[in-house]
């Protein structure tokens, strides 16, 4: 059992088969992804894996964050490598908020583990920016508006995560998996990891390496967006906050 209270800002655990635990308060049933849900973002067709990751929403005690039109999440996902490639989750983009052209962002913070966020925005039907941010226990990522986004657990560890997101938002899934994936794998070669580019892409820019964040955020982000919750609500209408995504 490993204790996660620290950056988690809540009383769970990991438990020894992979799902989390709480004496304190009451967890949500995790919504499962298993290989067949997965598969066509993979390069390999073929694996002994079966369950993927395990998403747990919404599990804010009391609806803390519900007023404010957030919604809190945690998401593990074990180690495995999939044939050269490295776990990742399916990957999405967010919906667009209403009569704007910009999509909803969102927050992640690295519970435990370590994590590896490969973001990319589309033009048309181009990916015009590739963006790839690795983050340590207790660092903060953010997916700024018109990006989509997959996690990588490229560590040796259980990755645990959480994001905080606007609660009405949805995860547009088909243009990755018609893709077979994002603009990039992450694969092991030769004992060494490496990204190599997904040819499903007619073109994609070189990745920048970097952290997409803002100013203020604290871990752990539960803890710091029930006692300031203001500084979260650019998740809720990004239209007014897009300055601080181009600073």
């Amino acid at each position: 059992m490993i204790n996660l209270s620290k950056y988690a800002g809540l009383p769970i655990f990991l438990e020894k088969n992979n799902k989390l635990g709480s004496k304190a308060i009451k967890l949500p049933k995790p919504d499962t992804r298993t290989f067949s849900q997965i598969k066509s973002v993979l390069l390999a067709k073929k694996t002994a894996v079966r369950k993927f990751y395990f998403m747990y929403r919404n599990i804010a005690p009391n609806n803390s964050l519900k007023k404010y039109g957030l919604r809190y999440d945690i998401t593990v996902i074990p180690h495995h490598e999939i044939g050269h490639e490295e776990i990742k989750t399916t990957g999405h983009y967010h919906a667009f908020v209403r009569k704007t052209h910009i999509t909803y962002p969102e927050v992640y913070q690295v519970i435990h583990g370590t994590a590896t966020y490969l973001l990319q925005k589309k033009k048309g039907s181009k990916i015009s920016d590739v963006i790839v941010a690795k983050a340590m226990p207790g660092e903060i990522v953010v997916v700024p508006p018109n990006y989509g986004h997959i996690t990588i657990n490229a560590g040796k560890k259980t990755l645990v995560m959480a994001n905080i997101v606007y609660s009405k938002f949805k995860s547009k899934y088909r243009a990755i998996e018609e893709k077979h994936g994002g603009a990039y794998y992450l694969v092991e070669k030769n004992k060494k990891l490496l990204f190599i580019k997904n040819p499903n892409y007619k073109s994609v820019p070189k990745i920048k390496y970097g952290n997409p964040s803002l100013v203020g955020l604290k871990s752990p982000i539960y803890a710091d967006c029930k006692k300031n919750p203001e500084k979260y609500l650019f998740l809720v209408k990004p239209q007014n906050y897009l300055k601080k995504f181009k600073s």
